[in-house]
């Protein structure tokens, strides 16, 4: 019995290749890590990147007087430039003007290029999901609102959902009271 209780001790102080079986163990839990930070990292990155796009393009086109339907389909291929030739991002751009006697935003016009969106209204402005978003204005002053939708597909399952990342810029015009589109001018007053 005693020879049988010394192998018994033996096998089990005995650690050769117990490395190797703890590796194979975590093995999984690593690779699906690795998978994971990837995932998310890129998901970050696309917003980032979207971001970034809606700014860019939102600051350029307060900087204009005027702008025409060939320059807003401009900023559509910029902004698939700046999201590395994505062809899935959808852009609106839309000129405001408040009226404090009415108390109440108008478009001055609203376009997405492709009619990837639809475009907005003054009805559409008083609704709270946009008029909450916008900030206090002045009488006859302007901005220019920006947004983007850009759908984000995960490269692995990792438990991030299909996405779609939209953004929301409101930009006064720098230079000029108001951005109008060539093809309908801005009235005169509101």
């Amino acid at each position: 019995m005693n020879a049988l209780t010394r192998q018994m001790r033996r096998f089990r102080d005995q650690e050769d290749g117990l490395v190797m079986t703890e590796f194979l163990i975590m093995l999984p839990l690593l690779v699906w890590t690795f998978m994971a930070l990837f995932v998310y990292w890129d998901a970050f990155r696309t917003i980032n990147q979207a971001q970034k796009a809606a700014y860019s393009i939102s600051d350029l086109i307060s900087r204009q007087s005027e702008i025409d339907p060939t320059f807003i389909t401009g900023m559509q291929t910029v902004s698939e430039y700046l999201m590395n030739d994505s062809p899935d991002i959808e852009l609106r751009i839309t000129s405001v003007e408040y009226s404090e006697e009415e108390n109440k935003h108008h478009v001055l016009f609203s376009r997405s290029p492709g009619d990837k969106m639809t475009q907005l209204t003054d009805s559409d402005l008083a609704r709270s999901v946009y008029r909450d978003r916008i900030p206090i204005m002045a009488d006859n002053d302007s901005v220019v609102i920006v947004e983007t939708s850009v759908d984000y597909t995960p490269g692995f399952d990792v438990g991030i959902p299909l996405h779609s990342f939209d953004n929301f810029v409101v930009t006064r015009p720098r230079y000029y009271r108001r951005v109008c589109l060539t093809t309908e001018p801005c009235p005169d007053t509101l």
